[in-house]
């Protein structure tokens, strides 16, 4: 048979019950009474005239703490995130996110930035942070973007070549994926990007990727269609 609990129990219960239930908080007068202080300080958005002020770099372990540490530094240095590509090869990461610190010019929000980062993020993923500075506009050829695929039996020195090649015509990539697959015993590559260039060369960089597509037995296709569409065959 339980005995009833001794007065010294009955208080310490009770004692133990007051601790573990938190206050009710209903007003910020509430939260100061009990030292909890107010709201956290309101930040500041972006507007029109906003823009990225510096660019973050990071590689890794992929976990979602190492995101949600990274996004939590952003957050307490006043940033706002302009624009980020993450991308997953097997258990690693890489991402590049732009951001944006209200009142800042690049060197000092990259300043801000890297000591929140030390603060937040903790070791074993790789970081960088770069300011951006706005590049004045001056008078350039009319640019297109144009999407290049090309598959083709794997060997050493092809990306090599088609960036050569966009080099020499004053084009660049915005965006690349490539990777390897087994087709009939043997190991095909596969590269698609879209490439920027000035709209006097496309008809010459197309010829001269036809060119070079034909002696390497590629499959090619060279056109305004969207990223990541099907591969007609030759």
């Amino acid at each position: 048979q339980m005995r009833a609990p001794s007065r010294g129990g009955r208080l310490l219960a009770a004692a133990t019950r007051s601790i573990s239930s938190p206050p009710k908080i209903r007003s910020v007068a509430d939260a100061a009474s009990h030292g909890l202080g107010g709201p956290p300080p309101a930040k500041q958005r972006m507007d029109l005239a906003s823009t990225p002020n510096v660019l973050i770099t990071s590689s890794g372990l992929n976990s979602a703490q190492a995101i949600r540490d990274l996004t939590a530094a952003v957050y307490d240095a006043g940033g706002s995130i302009a624009a980020s590509k993450k991308v997953v090869l097997g258990s690693h990461y890489s991402l590049l996110m732009a951001l944006w610190l209200p009142e800042a010019t690049p060197a000092s929000a990259a300043a801000t930035l890297s000591k929140t980062l030390e603060a937040h993020v903790a070791g074993g993923a790789s970081l960088s942070v770069v300011p951006l500075e706005s590049t004045g506009g001056g008078a350039e050829d009319a640019t297109v973007t144009r999407r290049l695929k090309i598959e083709c039996p794997q060997k050493p020195g092809i990306v090599l070549t088609v960036t050569q090649l966009l080099q020499d015509h004053g084009a660049v990539t915005s965006q690349m994926e490539a990777g390897t697959s087994a087709r009939e015993g043997a190991i095909w590559f596969e590269i698609e990007c879209l490439v920027e260039l000035p709209e006097s060369v496309v008809e010459e960089v197309g010829a001269q990727l036809a060119f070079w597509s034909d002696g390497a037995g590629a499959k090619l296709l060279f056109d305004a269609s969207p990223f990541r569409a099907p591969l007609e065959a030759a």
